[in-house]
């Protein structure tokens, strides 16, 4: 047996024990979908230039963050009356996290076929890295923003 297949077999027992117990269910879920995700920024300008030039997000509150008042809450408007939210906390340094267990691998944004092509064009225009999966009309793009934190546009699957 190869290693892959050890996988293979692992994400199958996962379907057969999850996935079946959950299409049985009547299609509700407990929540409501989702209302903001919040991250950590180390310049909030720089988070603020990014997601509203780059990614053409509206910024929308600027407030205290209310468990630490040197930090800054910023929200931005990502479409679909959800909001991507931005805390900075100039008092704790400025390292960076590592990717590990418990922290988020990337945000994944959906996009029309117009706005991917045009979101394509302009990370031309500015000249930021990017990793095309599918064409310039439909696919993902894997793009960082200011902090290394990946950002995935796709027109679906």
């Amino acid at each position: 047996m190869t290693e892959s297949s050890g996988y293979e077999n692992y994400r199958e027992e996962l379907r057969s024990r999850y996935l079946s117990s959950a299409d049985s269910g009547n299609g509700e879920v407990g929540t409501e979908g989702v209302d903001h995700l919040a991250l950590i920024s180390s310049d909030l300008g720089a988070t603020i230039e990014f997601y509203t030039s780059v990614l053409q997000m509206r910024l929308t509150k600027i407030v205290a963050n209310r468990d630490e008042p040197t930090s800054t809450h910023i929200f931005l408007d990502m479409g679909g009356e959800n909001l991507l939210a931005f805390f900075d906390f100039p008092k704790r340094g400025g390292e960076s996290t590592v990717r590990g267990i418990g922290s988020m691998h990337h945000v994944a944004l959906k996009a029309t076929s117009v706005r991917f092509k045009a979101l394509i064009v302009r990370l031309k225009n500015k000249g930021i890295a990017y990793s095309l999966h599918g064409t310039e009309e439909r696919g993902s793009v894997y793009l960082q923003d200011p902090d290394n934190i990946q950002v995935e546009v796709t027109t679906g699957y």
